[in-house]
Formats: structure tokens, C-alpha cells, sequence
């Protein structure tokens, strides 16, 4: 899997799958991205071996996963396992690409990944952008997904094979951030599908914070929810040992790859060589310009200020850097809280312009 070649952008397929059951909802998405999904789970399981999951483990965590989904939500199960009939791969691994934060706890491979800013208005919905920082050789392509839901329409970004992770569902919008704690380990419901869950289920987010904490968990994540009317946003910091509710400051609430809940901070476990805090003094630093932006294209070039592409979470991938540093800026995305739609751009948010940006809607 080592390269000494820049890789090309991530590509990105679409999929809107019709009104159905949760079994047949999988099984379209399993069908339309078999191979795809297979590639993955293969490269997936690569790294898990890599950088210290060996098979034992890997299944000791897909088991207590696929246990913990159908004990806490059986219609993302059926869905789980119509995913693995389509793609014609098994069920466990179906499963060892929406557990991969959870196996990747119990590895040695540092999580790095996404910068997030939600912007408050007191005349308007929040306004929300996310960079998606992760290992290029792991994801060269994703999906968006449409999914009709009972009385919603959830869209989601996600890598191929997995249920959901960044989206809106016409009432929220979600972004995902990965955490490590000192928690982390066991078995508990995958915090992919915990995002999914919210989509699904959730108006509020109150509603999204009391979901999340019904979830059973064996790793940590932070999801930003944002709501159109009334506008409101929280970041719910996951752990296995609770979790935690981080409120907007003056209007302005912002995210990287560390603890911000007090009581949660105490267990975090994110490496000295990560750049998290760099990112969140430059977030941090743009708050008056992010809170100014209107649109994907002012929100980008507020996130990323002066510095431009050379800002904090703008991050390029160096080809001759070991694996575990060879992440990238492989997506950017702004919510639009009231249409359902995702406005994306497969590279940093300098690189986002009116020409750049894309719409699923």
C-alpha cells in the first residue's frame, strides 16, 4: 500500500436508493458498491494487521459490534446485513468497515482526522463546514447516499460500505470528528452507526444527545449536530467512559480531534504529535470571519483565513511520509440545514470556489 506518487482525489458516487425496508435499503447500496466494498474491507484489513489488530482482535470487536447493533438498533442491523448480501462479502465483514474506528482503537495508527465550525445566526440557520482529513490509500472513493426514511430524507457522506457519517436529515445536520480516550476497547455499538441512528431518528438535538447517550459504546468520537429552527448547535463528545456536551461560545462553536468536555479531558488520549490543538487555535482565530461567511465558498475561505491553502486544516498528503502520516484534506463539506443538501468538494476548503463546489440534494 505504500506509494512514492501523489494519489488522485477521492471519487465520489451517488446513490438514492427508493423507499424500502431496511433489509432491501442495504441490499441496493451492497449491490451498487460490491467491489468497491470489498477493495475496502481488504485495504482495511491491511492496516488493522499493520498496525497491531491482529485477526483475533479484529473479530473480538466485529462480534460484540454486530451483538450491540441488533440489541440497540435491529433496523440498522437488517440494513447491515442487506449490505453484505448485496456486496456478496459476509456479514462480520460488512461490519469490519463501519467498526473501523472501534478496531482501530485497539491499533497503534493515530487518529487523525477533520476540523469543524458552526457558525449561529440570529436570523437564519446555523451555517456549518468540516474538512475530512484520513489516509487517501484507505479511501479513494466514497459514497453519498440518499435514504428515504419514514417522514425524512437522510443524505450521508460515507466511505463505501459504511451506514453513514457526515449528513443532514431536512431537521439536523451531523458532522464526525474522531476522539481517542483512555476508555477506549470492549465492545459497544460502532459510532458510525450512531451518527446514522441521529439522521434517522432525531429532530432535535436534544433528541440527538439523548440518542447518543443511549448507545452502549467502545470508542470515541465527537458529533457536531446542528439544528435549523430554532437555530441551535452542540458538539456530543462520545467516550466509552460518558459522554459530553460542548455549547457554542458567542455564538460560535468549533472542533478538532481532542476532548473540550472538562470531566472527558481527563482520559484523552491523542498523541503529542497530533496537530488537533494547532487546528483549533486557527478555528478559533477565524471566528469573526467564519461568523461573517454566507455560503460554502465565504464559509472556506473564512475557515482557512490569510493563510489560505497553507492554513492549519488545510492538509496535504507528503508521498514520501510513513503511512501514518500520509493523511490529506480528502473532503470538504458544508450542511444546508433547511434543503437536505450536502455542498461538497473532494480536496481543502482553499481549493472550494463556486466552480469547485458540488451539490447532493
Amino acid at each position: 500500500m505504500d506509494t512514492d506518487q501523489p494519489l488522485p482525489p477521492m471519487r465520489l458516487r451517488e446513490l438514492r436508493v427508493p423507499r424500502t425496508g431496511p433489509h432491501e435499503r442495504g441490499l441496493a447500496i451492497g449491490t451498487a458498491f460490491g467491489p468497491e466494498i470489498a477493495a475496502s474491507a481488504a485495504r482495511y484489513a491491511q492496516i488493522y494487521s499493520r498496525f497491531g489488530a491482529d485477526a483475533a482482535t479484529v473479530a473480538e470487536v466485529v462480534d460484540g459490534s454486530l451483538q450491540a447493533v441488533q440489541d440497540w438498533a435491529p433496523e440498522l442491523f437488517a440494513e447491515l446485513a442487506g449490505v453484505a448480501e448485496g456486496a456478496e462479502v459476509d456479514l462480520p465483514t460488512a461490519m469490519s468497515l463501519n467498526a473501523r474506528t472501534e478496531v482501530l482503537a485497539r491499533t497503534q495508527l493515530a487518529a487523525r482526522e477533520c476540523s469543524t465550525v458552526v457558525a449561529l445566526s440570529p436570523d437564519g440557520p446555523p451555517r456549518t463546514l468540516q474538512t475530512w482529513d484520513w489516509y487517501p490509500e484507505l479511501a479513494p472513493i466514497g459514497a453519498l447516499l440518499e435514504l428515504p426514511l419514514g417522514d425524512r430524507v437522510v443524505r450521508t457522506f460515507s466511505e463505501v460500505g459504511m451506514l453513514g457519517k457526515i449528513g443532514t436529515n431536512g431537521r439536523l445536520g451531523l458532522h464526525f470528528n474522531i476522539l481517542r480516550h483512555h476508555s477506549d476497547g470492549g465492545s459497544g455499538v460502532p459510532v458510525h452507526l450512531v451518527a446514522r441512528a441521529i439522521l434517522d431518528r432525531a429532530d432535535t438535538v436534544e433528541e440527538a444527545i439523548a440518542i447518543a447517550g443511549s448507545a452502549p459504546l467502545a470508542a470515541s468520537t465527537v458529533l457536531t449536530v446542528a439544528q435549523a429552527a430554532p437555530g441551535r448547535a452542540v458538539s456530543i463528545e462520545l467516550s466509552p467512559a460518558g459522554i459530553g456536551v460542548v455549547e457554542p461560545s458567542a455564538g460560535y462553536l468549533a472542533h478538532t480531534n481532542h476532548f473540550l468536555d472538562p470531566t472527558l479531558a481527563t482520559g484523552e488520549a491523542a498523541g503529542v504529535d497530533s496537530t488537533t490543538w494547532q487546528r483549533l487555535d486557527h478555528v478559533l482565530g477565524q471566528r469573526e470571519a467564519v461568523l461573517a461567511a454566507r455560503g460554502p465558498v465565504e464559509l472556506s475561505a473564512a475557515a482557512c483565513g490569510t493563510a489560505g491553502g497553507a492554513a492549519a486544516i488545510c492538509v496535504h498528503c507528503d508521498p514520501d511520509a510513513d503511512f501514518d502520516r500520509r493523511v490529506a484534506t480528502l473532503l470538504t463539506v458544508s450542511l444546508d440545514l433547511t434543503s437536505g443538501a450536502i455542498h461538497h468538494h473532494t480536496g481543502t476548503p482553499a481549493e472550494l470556489t463556486q466552480t469547485t463546489v458540488a451539490e447532493f440534494v
